[in-house]
């Protein structure tokens, strides 16, 4: 990384507290999801919970298993995000939270507080996915 220059520009509490935040609200929607999936699972009454051979319980079982499935990648969405957090706190800790991990340029403020975990500048993020 180029000109890896801490950052004195910014307040790194104020991203700390915020990327604090976002964690916490996240974690929490993580076990509320959890809780709804696994309440739906119970609420069936089915002892397995993928199949039996009685067929009333096979659509309720296909209904579970399609409303998991819709939840993985809300689950893998929350957990990449949890990492990006987590990420940029290590940073924060680092002394290197806010710089292009390209570059080494100073990612924009406003993109900071919009994207707290950003690790590149737009111009850079749109380089790489070229």
């Amino acid at each position: 990384m180029a000109g890896n220059i801490a950052r004195n520009d910014i307040n790194t509490e104020e991203f700390r507290k915020l990327l604090n935040s976002t964690r916490a609200q996240l974690m929490s929607l993580h076990a509320r999801q959890r809780a709804g999936t696994l309440g739906e699972t119970t609420d069936t009454g089915n002892e397995s919970a993928y199949s039996s051979t009685d067929t009333s319980e096979n659509g309720d079982t296909a209904a579970i298993l399609a409303d998991l499935e819709r939840e993985f990648p809300a689950e893998a969405s929350i957990n990449e995000t949890l990492k990006l957090i987590d990420g940029a706190l290590d940073r924060l800790n680092a002394g290197t939270y806010g710089l292009d991990e390209v570059t080494g340029e100073h990612i924009p403020v406003a993109r900071l507080r919009a994207i707290p975990w950003a690790t590149m500048t737009v111009e850079t993020a749109e380089r790489v996915q070229r």
